[in-house]
C-alpha cells in the first residue's frame, strides 16, 4: 500500500503543479474573480491576443493592442480611472516630484519647430548660453525641425539620465550654433508668493500640489508672516488641477489653529469613512483668508476651498470649480505602466460631495464648454447644477451649494469680450502670436537696450489681425474677427513674460479682478466669527 500511496501523491502533486504553472502571470488582464463566488473568468484578453498573434494574417503590435484594450476597459468606468503607459507614468512623476531631468528650457512648438520661450536659472542651458527665441534644429545629431515629428517624441530625446551629455544644434537669427550641456535634475516650483505691503497681505499662488508644495508654502509663509510683514492671506488656486492630498491638508493645518477640526472625509464602496483633521500645530498667525478659484480648480484645490468655506474661515472668490472629488490609488504594472483606480469620494466638512455627476460621460467631458454656452462664466445665478440638497456652513449657517464643485461666495465674471466664441479662439492663439511678434522685434529691443519698447500700438493690432486672417479654417471672413483692443491685458502680460520673465513687477494686482476683489474683502469686511475650540 505504501508504494501505491506514494505514487498517488506524486501524481496529484504533478497535476497541481501543472495547473498552477498554467495560470497567467499577475497583470492587468489576469484572472478576475466575480463577486458572490460565481464563475472565474480567466485571461480573456490574453487568450484573444494569443490567437491574434498566432493566426492573424498581418503583423501586429501587441503592446499597442494591449494599450487600446486597457483604454477601452477604463472608458466604461468613471472619468478619472485611467490606464497609464510607461511614458505617462514618467510624465506624472515629473509633475509630482517637484523636479525633472532636463537642461532647463521651456518652449513653444510652432510650425513644426521647437522654439525656446524660457531659460530656467537652475538648468545647464543657461550656463551653456542658450537664449529665448533660439530654434532647435537637431538633438544629438538627429534632425527634429521640419520633420513632422510629434512633440512628445522630440521631448523624449532630451529625457536622459542625470549626468548625461546632450548636444543641441540651434538657429539664432538665422545663424546656426551648437551647444553641449549636461542633463541634470531641474527643480520645478509649485508655489509663488508676493507681498502687498500696503495691505499687509501675502498673495500665494499654488500651481499644483506636488511632493514639495507644503515645504515651499511654508518657506514663503515664514518669510512673509514670520517677519510680520503680512497678516492676511490670499491663496490663489486658479488653474490648479490638484495633486497629492496630504500636501493640501498640511496647508489647511496652517490656516486652522484649532486641533481636531474636520477638514474632509473620504468614503467608498470598499473604503470605510476616513477623516482628515487639523493637528493644531499652526506656526504663524494668519488672520483673514481669501481663496481664489475658477473652473479649472480641481480636487485638492476644491478640498481647501471647501474646508475654508464650510468652517466660515474665509471667503471664496471666483467661479464654480471643476467638480473633481474622486480618490484615486495608483497600482504599478509589470510593463512599467500603471492603473489609477478610483476607490472613494471626497466630502467637505459639511458633507458636500465635490464630484459632479458623471452618469453621462459625454456630458461630463463637455461640461466646461456647456458652462460657457449656458452663461455660467458670466452670470452668478446661471448654473447647470441641480442643487437638490441644502447645505449650510458649520458656524454661521450660511447656505452653500451641495453639488458640482465649490460655488464661490463672491462671483467674478469672465470678461465680456469672451461672450463671443471667436474671442475665446483668439485667446488660444495669443501666446503663439506674441512669441512670433516679439521674436521679430529682437533687433529693435537690443538697439534700445530695453524690454519696454513694444507699446500696444496700431502696429501690433494690425499684425495680430493679419496673423488671424491666415487662420482660414477658423476665420474665413475678416468680419468674424472682433475688436482686438479687447485683448490688451492678455497681450501686455504675454509680452512682459517674454521680455522680462524675472521682473517681480510683471504681475500688477490692479489688473487682476480676482485679487482686487480679495483686497476689497480684506480691507472692508469684518473678520468672520472665530471658530470655537
Amino acid at each position: 500500500m505504501q508504494p501505491l500511496l506514494l505514487s498517488a501523491c506524486v501524481a496529484v502533486g504533478m497535476m497541481l503543479g501543472y495547473k498552477l504553472n498554467n495560470k497567467p502571470e499577475n497583470s492587468l488582464f489576469s484572472t478576475v474573480e466575480i463577486q458572490n463566488d460565481t464563475d472565474l473568468k480567466t485571461g480573456r484578453v490574453e487568450e484573444l491576443l494569443r490567437f491574434i498573434e498566432n493566426k492573424y494574417v498581418d503583423t501586429i503590435d501587441s503592446e499597442l493592442l494591449i494599450d487600446e484594450a486597457a483604454q477601452a476597459i477604463f472608458s466604461k468606468l468613471d472619468p478619472h480611472s485611467l490606464y497609464l503607459s510607461p511614458r505617462d507614468v514618467q510624465d506624472a512623476a515629473d509633475q509630482m516630484d517637484g523636479a525633472y531631468s532636463g537642461i532647463g528650457i521651456e518652449n513653444y512648438f510652432i510650425d513644426d519647430t521647437v522654439n525656446i520661450s524660457k531659460i530656467l536659472p537652475q538648468g545647464s542651458a543657461k550656463g551653456a548660453g542658450l537664449k529665448v527665441f533660439d530654434q532647435i534644429i537637431s538633438i544629438d545629431g538627429k534632425k527634429v525641425a521640419g520633420q513632422k515629428m510629434q512633440y512628445a517624441d522630440i521631448r523624449e530625446l532630451l529625457r536622459k539620465e542625470n549626468g548625461t551629455d546632450v548636444t543641441i544644434s540651434i538657429l539664432r537669427n538665422k545663424i546656426p550654433m551648437q551647444f553641449t550641456m549636461q542633463v541634470a535634475s531641474i527643480p520645478v516650483k509649485t508655489v509663488h508668493a508676493r507681498l502687498l505691503p500696503e495691505m499687509e497681505t501675502a498673495v500665494i499662488k499654488i500651481d499644483r500640489f506636488g511632493s514639495n508644495t507644503y515645504k515651499e508654502f511654508m518657506e514663503e509663509v515664514e518669510k512673509l508672516f514670520g517677519d510680520k510683514k503680512a497678516k492676511h492671506l490670499i491663496l490663489d488656486l486658479r488653474d490648479n488641477p490638484g495633486g497629492i492630498l496630504p500636501e493640501a491638508t498640511n496647508i489647511l493645518c496652517q490656516i486652522f489653529e484649532e486641533k481636531e477640526r474636520l477638514l474632509l472625509f473620504t468614503e467608498g464602496r470598499n473604503n470605510k469613512r476616513n477623516e482628515y483633521k487639523s493637528n493644531g500645530k499652526r506656526f504663524f498667525p494668519i488672520e483673514k483668508v481669501v481663496v481664489l478659484i475658477d473652473e479649472n480648480s480641481a480636487s485638492a484645490s476644491e478640498i481647501i476651498a471647501g474646508a475654508i468655506q464650510d468652517w466660515d474661515r474665509g471667503f471664496v472668490i471666483g467661479r464654480r470649480s471643476f467638480g473633481k472629488g474622486l480618490v484615486q490609488e495608483q497600482y504599478d504594472l509589470n510593463n512599467g505602466g500603471a492603473i489609477r483606480l478610483t476607490v472613494a469620494k471626497y466630502y467637505t466638512p459639511s458633507g458636500r460631495s465635490i464630484q459632479r455627476d458623471y452618469s453621462s460621460r459625454d456630458q461630463y467631458d463637455d461640461d466646461l464648454s456647456n458652462r460657457y454656452e449656458h452663461g455660467d462664466y458670466f452670470h452668478k445665478d446661471s448654473s447647470l447644477v441641480k442643487n437638490d440638497s441644502k447645505y449650510q456652513t458649520l458656524l454661521l449657517k450660511r447656505p452653500v451649494s451641495g453639488a458640482g464643485g465649490i460655488t464661490p461666495d463672491i462671483f467674478i465674471s469672465m470678461p465680456e469680450i469672451y461672450k463671443d466664441p471667436k474671442a475665446m479662439l483668439i485667446k488660444s492663439y495669443l501666446p503663439e502670436f506674441v512669441f512670433q511678434y516679439v521674436a521679430r522685434k529682437q533687433k529693435i529691443m537690443a538697439e534700445a537696450n530695453s524690454a519696454n519698447v513694444l507699446p500696444l500700438n496700431k502696429e501690433i493690432y494690425t499684425a495680430l489681425h493679419k496673423f488671424l486672417t491666415n487662420k482660414k479654417d477658423e476665420f474665413p471672413n475678416e468680419r468674424d474677427i472682433p475688436d482686438l483692443k479687447g485683448f490688451e491685458k492678455e497681450i501686455k502680460s504675454l509680452i512682459q513674460v517674454l521680455t522680462a520673465p524675472n521682473d517681480p513687477n510683471n504681475e500688477k494686482y490692479e489688473d487682476d479682478e480676482f485679487v482686487q476683489s480679495a483686497i476689497d474683502v480684506i480691507l472692508t469686511s469684518k473678520t468672520l466669527e472665530k471658530p470655537k475650540k
